[in-house]
């Protein structure tokens, strides 16, 4: 294959330019017939697996309780002294704003409020006060009455959730809450979120420092920082790049060319994902908050190839033993073979590590696959074909102007680099065995390290840390424990077993009491069966009272020594479903095909994603009948499914990336060398530099998040780069070298120069993350950096040390025959 594209770039190296511009022509038609996805950017929820309990559990409950399927909740979060009479009314009249607007009164729930201003109000009421006309005094009064009488204390405890105080006890800020369902219309409460914060903006709330945090107002701002990011990261790292070849280079025509195929590789990418947008094949999200990425990580990683093909082309040049006018043609051509195998190897086990993404349930992460690894494709064909064949053209001009090409190598353009690269490999071929012992050493320290890494997603994590939402929801983890949010448990039982009724009457029994409760769980639920049946079965002494005798007979008959029958406990739920059909089908669903259908909603805050899951797993464990009848969904269950899932996911790719990188190169080194051995040894120095890199992820207080996944498994396809290209290079010189040491040697020295060239260009470019306002990009550029440089520090290291092994055991099993015959 890499004969005949050598010989077409030789050739005829203008219908190559052509035939890549008429390819690059075609890619960008895509932009014709793609289609924006129409929706509400949801941050979080795309990440829910298609085939999890959560997403069938959320599909239950949208066909049984639409009203419950999507809530959103509105909080106002007040700074300043919530308590005061009047600022109280500040806020009820901020919320009282919010409600009734026309725009979002179509998508409150039945009881929208919730927070420290209804808790008072209902207190004052109690005490025959009204919000309206209380003073500072009573509001003093009443609330250190309520702290000392036992009836009020679960009143007391929930406003004590809802309103912080500094180390001195004075209040600082107080949480409100107003609840939106999506009504089938997830667009309309997407918009009425945004108008909440429009309202706030122009609301006088004195001297109180108010701040609106949404879901939609977090998403929207989230895609305008990556939308600007996007821009800004390209433009940083192509400078960055620009910079570094003008170094390596020291041509500005080589300089050139290499930019104009970073160019072309982008916008194939970009096209590619336009024709498997909607409108075209349908098949990925454009705006996939993780796409970001991919041009930067293109920018970096196609470098490489370029550098390569430059690097031996002028290597060519310099022994060519008789140059010609064609000496550039000839040069070219063997630029083409010899990198034509390590550059595709190279790229293929790159773009086969992405694609290992695809067996992740997350679907983000399965699309960056898919376009990642197209651009990785891409790269390889722009750069060992567009490179070479407009080098080829440039310097054909230059030879009938009568100049010569430059042929300076690359390798000389880092100073020290001629120097210390061959000392480096003496001094590992010396002693293979300290320096694998050594790295053992380390790797094992760095599994240990390892163990201990901690697996996070967050919200905010999508925002630019210098935002006002991002700074609010910190604000809310420090003093709320988190930020409030409405989960529903999903309960699929028969509930005309008596044992049905019995526990979901001791769950109801537990979740309204403060004292039994799990720790998370802000206050009572706001609909569930339990309340409604509660509400109907027992005098509250309340005006409006729905107290129903036949019904509470009726329940009362079925707690009587469990014996009812499943007609009488059916009966007992029909009785209640017509005293308040409206009531009842919020929460209960009594269906003839599949098992019955109940919800309850809890108010929830909670500081961390541990805190979140042991919240799920005792909530689970409060129900008596079996586990897989339970399922906790809402907002914050789904960055707990998340964040289980994903060390899950992403083990698994890793898994399938090193299987499928070694099962490429044990393949091509037997086919082509008859040495399948030479797999394992190019694939080792890998599973170490991924050891080194997770250790040096719990040194730096790195978590295991969306971004650091990707770059773990993004370390194999790189390090495999670096790897391929040396282990290669080192197969040449040691068929020409009659030492192991002086193969080694040459290796490091050509090859392993431009690798340090190619590496310094991937770091430096992934490094201009660190220009983005999201804390995930900036761990991932960290990161990045520190791969590389423990992917070179393998290379040059360890296998070395593993080749020399290899080579001495294959000189020993040749040598082993005369031994024997002299004997």
């Amino acid at each position: 294959m890499f004969h005949w594209q050598a010989r077409i770039i030789r050739r005829s190296p203008q219908l190559v330019l052509l035939a890549l511009g008429a390819v690059t022509l075609a890619l960008l038609a895509g932009f014709l017939v793609r289609d924006r996805p129409e929706g509400p950017i949801d941050s979080t929820g795309i990440f829910l697996p298609a085939d999890s309990e959560l997403a069938e559990a959320t599909d239950a409950i949208r066909e049984s309780f639409p009203a419950a399927a999507d809530l959103r909740v509105v909080q106002i979060l007040a700074k300043g002294d919530v308590l005061t009479a009047e600022s109280l009314r500040t806020v009820r009249d901020l919320q009282t704003a919010i409600t009734s607007h026309p725009e979002i009164a179509p998508f409150l729930v039945d009881e929208p409020l919730y927070g420290y201003v209804q808790l008072i109000e209902l207190a004052a009421a109690d005490a025959g006060l009204s919000l309206d006309t209380i003073t500072d005094i009573q509001v003093t009064l009443g609330l250190a009455q309520m702290a000392q009488d036992p009836e009020q204390a679960e009143l007391n405890d929930l406003l004590g959730r809802f309103v912080a105080r500094d180390d001195a006890g004075t209040p600082m800020a107080g949480l409100s809450l107003v609840i939106l369902d999506d009504v089938g219309d997830a667009l309309g409460q997407e918009a009425a979120q945004l108008r909440a914060h429009e309202i706030a903006e122009g609301f006088d709330a004195a001297s109180l420092d108010v701040t609106i945090i949404t879901l939609a107002k977090s998403d929207a701002e989230g895609k305008d920082a990556r939308e600007e990011n996007l821009v800004v990261l390209t433009v940083i790292a192509l400078v960055i790049i620009v910079v570094l070849l003008a170094l390596f280079y020291r041509t500005q025509s080589d300089v050139h060319i290499t930019m104009l195929g970073l160019g072309m590789t982008i916008l194939w990418t970009l096209g590619a994902i336009s024709w498997l947008s909607p409108g075209g094949a349908g098949i990925v999200d454009p705006d996939n908050i993780l796409l970001t990425l991919v041009p930067v990580l293109l920018i970096s990683l196609s470098v490489d190839y370029a550098l390569q093909i430059i690097g031996r082309y002028r290597e060519g040049l310099r022994e060519d033993p008789d140059p010609d006018d064609d000496a550039s043609g000839r040069a070219i051509a063997r630029s083409v073979r010899l990198c034509g195998v390590p550059v595709l190897l190279a790229a293929g086990t790159t773009a086969v590590s992405l694609l290992a993404n695809l067996s992740s349930r997350f679907e983000p992460i399965a699309d960056f696959g898919i376009i990642a690894s197209i651009g990785v494709i891409s790269g390889w064909i722009v750069m060992t074909s567009f490179v070479p064949a407009a080098r080829l053209v440039l310097d054909r001009r230059l030879v009938a102007k009568g100049k010569k090409p430059t042929t300076r190598p690359v390798a000389d353009t880092i100073p020290g680099a001629a120097a210390a690269l061959p000392r480096i490999a003496t001094a590992v071929v010396r002693r293979p065995i300290p320096v694998l012992g050594a790295a053992i050493v380390v790797t094992a320290l760095a599994v240990v390290a390892a163990g201990n890494l901690s697996t996070t997603f967050a919200v905010k994590d999508f925002l630019p840390k210098d935002s006002d939402t991002f700074k609010s929801f910190d604000f809310l983890e420090e003093n709320f424990d988190g930020s409030a949010t409405l989960m529903t448990v999903l309960i699929e039982t028969d509930l005309d077993s008596s044992q049905a009724v019995q526990d979901l009457t001791g769950l109801h029994s537990t979740l309204v009491d403060s004292e039994r409760r799990s720790n998370g769980i802000v206050g009572p639920p706001l609909d569930s069966a339990g309340t409604l049946l509660a509400d109907w079965t027992s005098r509250s002494g309340q005006a409006g009272d729905n107290y129903d005798a036949d019904v509470a007979a009726a329940f009362e008959n079925l707690g009587t020594g469990g014996m009812a029958t499943e007609e009488e406990i059916r009966q007992a739920w029909e009785m209640l479903r017509r005293a308040d059909p409206g009531g009842f089908a919020e929460v209960i669903d009594l269906r003839a095909d599949g098992l019955d259908r109940t919800i309850i909603q809890i108010p929830v805050a909670v500081e961390d994603n541990e805190a979140l899951q042991e919240l799920i797993d005792e909530l689970e464990s409060l129900w008596g009948g079996p586990g897989g009848e339970i399922t906790v969904t809402g907002g914050d269950a789904l960055i707990a499914l998340i964040t289980e899932e994903l060390a899950a996911s992403q083990a698994l790719s890793v898994g399938l990336v090193i299987a499928a990188a070694l099962a490429i190169l044990v393949a091509y080194f037997g086919i082509s060398r008859s040495r399948p051995a030479l797999g394992l040894v190019t694939i080792i120095p890998i599973a170490v530099t991924l050891a080194w890199l997770l250790g040096a992820m719990w040194v730096f207080g790195i978590s295991y998040n969306m971004g650091t996944a990707l770059m773990v498994v993004l370390t194999i396809g790189i390090g495999v780069d670096y790897t391929i290209h040396l282990t290669h290079r080192f197969l040449e010189e040691h068929e020409e070298a009659d030492q192991v040491v002086d193969g080694i040697r040459n290796a490091m020295t050509t090859t392993g120069g431009a690798l340090l060239a190619s590496a310094l260009t991937t770091a430096l470019g992934l490094l201009a993350l660190l220009f983005s306002p999201l804390v995930p990009m900036q761990e991932l550029g960290i990161l990045a950096a520190v791969a590389i440089l423990f992917g070179l520090i393998a290379t040059f290291t360890v296998l070395p040390s593993l080749l020399v092994l290899w080579a001495r055991y294959h000189r020993w099993r040749a040598q082993r025959p005369s031994l024997a015959g002299s004997g």
